[in-house]
């Protein structure tokens, strides 16, 4: 008995999933390739195949798998997101449909994703944390917006007596729960987390790895300055750029120290800031930073 086409072509894609998530781009990218000669009309082989080929810095290739997945289905907010990414047109944040299907589909691997990534986002966070001096004393109410499985969540629940977490990715909130960390999770686009958001009521919003889905942050710096009580503090992680904001090939956004200062500007100070290497891509170290923005006391 024949094997429907279809249902092969996603088996590839599982491992292609599977590969990338390891790190292993080469083999993900054989695996896309066997999905799209199984069936060539399933628009989610052809973007697999175009990220494996971004993670391996091939441009010209992952732009002609996204004009094959554009055909298989036009108006595709993932496929759109990476085309502009890979022709140098810079947007104000990704769609949710983008933020979704690459986190849904990497949920059960994504703390060893990120290891083999060696992302060290929680830990410049953790420094800053204590570089402030927070009593570990469980007296803090902290939101982490895009939370994901809750591995930045781990180390502020100590400093937290009430620790709340928020996602766009149902997948990653799965796995986030089985952690038991927090106190309670939103499920959600950043900014729509934020605008129900009680005012003046955290002590701290925490979001590691959640801006460089967003390019123009100046909407989400006011909503989290209006969630903070007095003297409360902003912790967040960016990839750095030397200018303004820009979205780059890997589909994220890197952010300058001038723009996020003119962000802030009569909203927060800059109290503390921690710069180095935030992941590896492609072997590469990307230069980042971790923030700590103060709200004023009174």
């Amino acid at each position: 008995m024949q094997r429907d086409p279809s249902a092969e072509a996603a088996d590839w894609e599982r491992r292609g999933i599977e590969a990338d998530s390891r790190g292993q781009h080469a083999e993900a990218e054989a695996c896309f390739a066997k999905a799209v000669a199984c069936d060539d009309s399933r628009e989610i082989s052809w973007v697999g195949l175009a990220f494996s080929q971004i993670n391996q810095r091939r441009t010209d290739d992952a732009i002609v798998s996204l004009q094959r997945a554009n055909t298989a289905r036009p108006h595709c907010g993932v496929v759109s997101h990476l085309l502009k990414a890979m022709t140098g047109e810079t947007t104000s944040r990704a769609p949710n449909d983008y933020i979704t299907f690459l986190f849904n589909g990497y949920a059960a691997n994504f703390d060893q994703h990120l290891t083999s990534l060696q992302y060290q986002g929680p830990q410049m966070l953790a420094q800053l944390i204590q570089r402030a001096g927070w009593a570990a004393d469980g007296s803090r109410r902290i939101i982490d917006i895009g939370c994901g499985t809750g591995l930045s969540g781990m180390p502020l629940r100590a400093y937290a007596g009430h620790l709340e977490g928020a996602d766009l990715s149902a997948s990653m909130l799965e796995q986030a729960l089985k952690r038991g960390v927090y106190n309670h999770l939103w499920h959600g686009e950043a900014h729509a987390v934020l605008r129900r958001l009680p005012a003046g009521s955290y002590d701290a919003v925490v979001a590691a790895d959640t801006l460089v889905y967003i390019g123009d942050v100046a909407e989400l710096f006011r909503m989290v300055h209006a969630a903070l009580k007095p003297g409360g503090d902003f912790l967040f992680t960016v990839e750095a750029c030397d200018e303004g904001f820009t979205l780059v090939k890997s589909g994220r956004y890197q952010h300058s120290h001038a723009y996020l200062q003119q962000c802030a500007a009569g909203l927060f100070t800059c109290a503390d800031r921690v710069e180095g290497a935030i992941r590896t891509e492609a072997k590469q170290a990307i230069p980042g930073y971790a923030y700590r923005f103060s709200k004023a006391a009174s």
